[in-house]
């Protein structure tokens, strides 16, 4: 695998020789699942690693048509190629007719705001793997990396106007800090004294004041 650690949310092909890279052992069912969706030429998601594992194992996960959530712990030889999450702009004839006025306005407000808009979840999982997974009831979870607070404040105020706006989906996902964790950007909206902050190892309560200090001063 060339280029930098793939980290959560990102996407990874396995090699052939994947199964001799297994850290820890699946279940005969799971291994026969996550065989069958590799063989067919598809992707498993990063997911959250555990605190013991080392910087040369990854944590994949493999969600499933039917809603099942398979996991699978590795090593990183086992990956042959690494992918970002797919954009709203690669991911939207993928999505059902009736979302894109809502996706469009997602996609103005990363203009307006100098952001690329990733998308994980069952959107993700439909666009990566040619498979139906977007239900009627299905939400868009949505990825953004602000550089500065002041980005921060002004893309919750854009998704608040959106959401409003655009009834017919639910837009949720995370906003990315700095320091590699994410948060919900729906919780980050309410401005609660903690909240529950997603971390590449772990996950732990944080306040408003720690999230703020982690983007750079501003004038």
């Amino acid at each position: 695998m060339d280029g930098d650690r793939p980290v959560r949310h990102d996407w990874v092909y396995l090699g052939a020789g994947w199964a001799e890279q297994l850290r820890s052992p699946p279940g005969p069912d799971v291994l026969a699942q996550v065989t069958a969706w590799r063989e067919q030429g598809r992707p498993f998601a990063v997911a959250r690693q555990d605190m013991p594992d080392q910087e040369d194992e990854l944590r994949l996960g493999l969600t499933l048509p039917d809603r099942r959530h398979l996991s699978l712990h590795v090593a990183l030889p086992a990956v042959e190629r690494r992918l970002p999450p797919p954009t709203v702009e690669e991911v939207r004839d993928s999505a059902p007719a009736a979302w894109g006025p809502a996706l469009d306005d997602v996609i103005a407000l990363g203009t307006a705001l100098d952001l690329t808009v990733g998308v994980f979840g069952s959107l993700a999982w439909q666009h990566r793997s040619g498979v139906p997974f977007v239900r009627p009831l299905s939400d868009v979870d949505l990825l953004f990396a602000p550089a500065r607070w002041s980005d921060v404040e002004r893309l919750l105020f854009g998704l608040e106007a959106v959401s409003r706006r655009h009834s017919v989906v639910r837009l949720d996902g995370e906003v990315l800090l700095p320091d590699g964790g994410a948060v919900s950007w729906r919780e980050l909206a309410l401005e609660p004294e903690r909240i529950w902050v997603t971390g590449p190892r772990g996950a732990s309560p944080r306040t408003l004041r720690e999230l703020r200090a982690l983007f750079p001063a501003e004038p």
